[in-house]
């Protein structure tokens, strides 16, 4: 039997809908981008876009460091 191993790209955001989705201000993205604790893609236009999944564990790897550091 053959196993489809066919991945569906993760969609990609703007810096502003990820703050929307997340209720978090945009400059607290754009901050985290620039300092790299999350990664930012720039393809074609040059619209920086994020990955939500690592938006998520930026904030939650944020939101444990902040409880016990």
């Amino acid at each position: 039997m053959h196993e489809n191993t066919t991945t569906i790209p993760e969609p990609m955001f703007t810096i502003q809908n990820a703050a929307e989705i997340f209720g978090v201000h945009v400059w607290a993205l754009r901050r985290a981008i620039k300092s790299g604790t999350i990664p930012a893609y720039a393809p074609f236009n040059g619209r920086k876009l994020v990955r939500l999944s690592e938006v998520a564990a930026a904030i939650n790897a944020a939101k444990v460091g902040g409880a016990n550091g």
